[in-house]
């Protein structure tokens, strides 16, 4: 009876400590979004969405300023993903991508789309673009980071295989949300069904679990603007979503898991060259009421 009640105690305590990091990250997200939006539009930080609508373009801001802070509380609750190394990886990743889309977001063009256009840029036209530089530069913070859990995993023979899966999934994981972020809240909505799938099926969700909530609770808060058409992600924060899950599928995944995300996210990039996705959500009836559900009428 003893062990029973020890063992209640403590998931409670741990439960607790969840709810707390859960409950301060959503505040602080509606706390901080107003600044920032206000920030936004006092800098000119705008851009026309695919309606010709001038609106806020780098709402993704809001991941980059409040997710160090959810790491330091993390700490202080002694919560056990926040009290190993994979937490300034975590940061890394977060501060180095967001920094990244930032670049794109402020002085990017349209000029040239996707991998294979921006590599044409570079290669016969000597041209880097600014998605070039992204595409580059998010390369080498996705080799730091595969290398580096390939390290805390000490993998032995198969250090090859999470070093190449690990990069891969933050490469591809950051362009797959970039693919979807085309109409209010669709690629939110990609974000929170990809994060609720690899939940499902991780294999160690208490070592991991605490850094990724906060980015769950902030995009929860964060949809319903999106939604409306109020506010766009912008590289800055599709960059951030991307890395998150190829973080999550990095470290959560079983390797079985892993080779099955790769074949879906290589098949989304193959489909995103040849197809438009917004004319095959278009299409399917289902996929359009997924995409359409809580968008402002008309977006």
């Amino acid at each position: 009876m003893t062990e029973i009640t020890d063992f209640l105690k403590m998931l409670l305590s741990v439960l607790t400590r969840y709810l707390v990091i859960l409950a301060v990250t959503y505040l602080l997200t509606a706390f901080t979004f107003r600044i920032l939006t206000k920030f936004m539009i006092n800098t000119k930080l705008l851009r026309l969405n695919y309606r010709d609508e001038e609106i806020p373009a780098v709402g993704g801001l809001i991941f980059t300023v409040l997710l160090p802070f959810t790491v330091g509380l993390g700490m202080l609750l002694n919560i056990k993903s926040f009290t190993n190394l994979n937490s300034v990886l975590f940061l890394f990743m977060v501060i180095g991508m967001s920094f990244l889309g930032f670049v794109d977001d402020l002085i990017g063009t349209n000029e040239y789309k996707g991998f294979k256009g921006h590599f044409k840029a570079l290669l016969f036209e000597k041209k880097l673009t600014t998605g070039g530089f992204k595409a580059i530069f998010g390369a080498l913070i996705a080799m730091v980071f595969a290398i580096s859990t390939a390290k805390l995993y000490d993998a032995g023979f198969f250090t090859w295989w999470i070093i190449l899966s690990s990069f891969l999934f933050v490469v591809l994981g950051a362009n797959t949300i970039n693919i979807f972020d085309l109409r209010p809240g669709r690629a939110g909505k990609v974000f929170i069904i990809a994060f609720l799938l690899i939940i499902a099926f991780s294999k160690d969700l208490e070592s991991y679990i605490g850094l990724f909530v906060p980015i769950l609770a902030i995009m929860l808060y964060y949809l319903r603007f999106d939604l409306k058409a109020r506010i766009m992600l912008g590289d800055v924060g599709s960059n951030v979503l991307g890395a998150t899950l190829g973080m999550m599928m990095a470290w959560m995944l079983t390797d079985f898991g892993k080779i099955i995300a790769l074949i879906i996210l290589v098949a989304i990039q193959v489909i995103a060259e040849k197809y438009s996705f917004t004319a095959l959500i278009e299409k399917y009836g289902w996929l359009r009421y997924l995409d359409e559900l809580g968008r402002r009428k008309n977006n």
